[in-house]
């Protein structure tokens, strides 16, 4: 992938630290626990700034550790690599302190309904008398419902969902044919949910943001600037209203589009029979 121009000004090379809390990439590892490895994968996929070179040093500062820790909280919630950038190429300039916010307000547990719980993969396709392939393990590993913690256990992020499966198991449909109904479910509702956090979400979240002064010490700390007080009412304000709007959305035109399905499938049988 190609860098990102350098006329976006979130992806310049970043000045040199006024307080002298440059660090080398190591360090950077270090404080974030992120692995150097992705932390230059996420600058070649343009997440990130470049350092500032001193000779073939890099050096990087706190304005590099927020936007990695931000990074690295999206991710850990299951956020997609092209989500994030979108993310961070809509966050006006110099609202860093604020946006660090995103990491919270976006947690597992802010829309969630349910604790994840954790349970071992084969005993969740017992269900089914049988033990998971190792391609039924590596669906579930990728779909983005199901969080590796073990070899052989997960972290369901849904556990509504896997009493639906084990219903599903009840009425003898095959382990392979629920886990395909899943990715579509996964695939469908997830695009759902980028065009509210893009398009609904972040839109109002930049607008209040956008109005506030930009802070003109970004190196007043080596770690998050406290964020404006009122400004962090208003976001969560914003989202307590917002979430049950579009979860509820998802809920009410389901069953519609459900049943127009279900109705243009039984009419095109009878137009085959006939």
């Amino acid at each position: 992938m190609s860098a990102v121009p350098a006329k976006n000004s979130r992806h310049r090379p970043a000045r040199p630290s006024a307080d002298g809390s440059e660090m080398t990439v190591e360090e950077l590892s270090a404080r974030t626990g992120v692995s150097v490895r992705n932390i230059r994968a996420y600058q070649t996929a343009g997440l990130m700034p470049p350092p500032r070179l001193q000779g073939r040093l890099g050096l990087y500062d706190p304005e590099h550790q927020g936007k990695l820790e931000l990074i690295r909280d999206l991710r850990q919630q299951g956020f997609r690599l092209d989500a994030i950038k979108g993310m961070l190429e809509k966050t006006p300039e110099g609202a860093w302190s604020e946006y660090s916010l995103i990491s919270e307000l976006f947690s597992t547990t802010f829309f969630t309904v349910e604790a994840p719980k954790r349970k071992a993969i084969n005993e969740m396709a017992a269900n089914w008398d049988t033990k998971a392939t190792s391609e039924q393990k590596e669906r579930l590993a990728r779909n983005g419902l199901y969080r590796p913690v073990g070899e052989d256990e997960v972290e369901m992020l849904s556990p509504a969902l896997e009493r639906i499966g084990i219903q599903l198991a009840e009425l003898n449909v095959p382990l392979d044919t629920v886990l395909d109904l899943q990715d579509e479910l996964i695939k469908h509702t997830r695009a759902i949910a980028k065009a509210y956090v893009e398009q609904l979400f972040l839109e109002l979240l930049k607008a209040i943001t956008g109005s506030q002064p930009a802070s003109g010490d970004k190196a007043a700390s080596a770690s998050k600037i406290a964020p404006d007080p009122n400004v962090v009412g208003a976001m969560k304000g914003l989202f307590e209203r917002l979430r049950p709007l579009a979860i509820g959305s998802v809920s009410a035109a389901f069953p519609v589009v459900l049943q127009q399905e279900f109705d243009r499938a039984i009419q095109k049988q009878q137009k085959k029979r006939g």
